[in-house]
């Protein structure tokens, strides 16, 4: 009997140990990962930015964003509250698409959604933990916040934040061409809740006020 108490003992440490190993890999290791991806997305936004600045490009932003690739620098996204940076302390560079592997490097554009400033919906997706957790503190926006979104050609798209929502991850309406259901431009941001879980989904929208 003592024998049996001491081997689940030592089985119980085991796992703790396991779980806790899994648990610093998911909070930190992922998070370096994903903080080496910014800096490369960051220094490929430049010279994407700079050329368009300069006219060297296609002049055909439609031709360009058709060739990005799943993981191709998409935009550039921060949160401000009266001039003060929220949700992230930097900005974030935005991928094309919202696969896993896209995600794994930072927010990411679903494909099918509105541009930058478009009518329509600019859906982005983002992780809550984890991979840099961009969305950790989306839950946090207020009445009166504003969502910069600056585009593949430098432009940059100012959205007002109107409200949030939590819905089932099958609520593939949220994403869809007018979710407010009011006519204006829109950005949806969509991230997993609560955190440490993926039963429902976090939403929150902006209406575009200004260019």
């Amino acid at each position: 009997m003592v024998r049996a108490v001491r081997g689940l003992g030592w089985l119980l440490l085991v796992s703790g140990a396991v779980i806790l190993l899994y648990v610093v890999y998911l909070l930190w290791f992922t998070n370096l990962g994903t903080e080496q991806a910014q800096r490369d997305l960051a220094e490929r936004w430049e010279t994407q930015v700079e050329a368009a600045e300069a006219g060297s490009g296609s002049g055909d932003d439609e031709a360009e964003d058709a060739d990005l690739d799943p993981g191709d620098a998409y935009a550039m996204l921060w949160f401000e509250r009266e001039g003060e940076p929220i949700v992230a302390d930097d900005p974030l560079y935005v991928v094309s698409g919202v696969s896993l592997d896209d995600l794994r490097a930072g927010p990411g554009h679903y494909p099918e959604s509105a541009d930058p400033g478009e009518d329509g919906n600019l859906a982005v997706a983002g992780h809550r933990t984890t991979y840099g957790a961009p969305f950790w503190a989306l839950d946090e926006l207020q009445s009166g916040d504003t969502i910069h979104v600056v585009d593949r050609g430098g432009e940059e798209w100012v959205y007002e934040y109107v409200e949030q929502q939590i819905v089932s991850p099958v609520d593939t309406w949220v994403v869809g061409e007018d979710p407010l259901d009011n006519g204006a431009p829109t950005i949806t941001l969509t991230t997993c809740h609560p955190r440490f879980s993926a039963a429902q989904r976090l939403i929150a929208w902006g209406e575009l006020v200004t260019a």
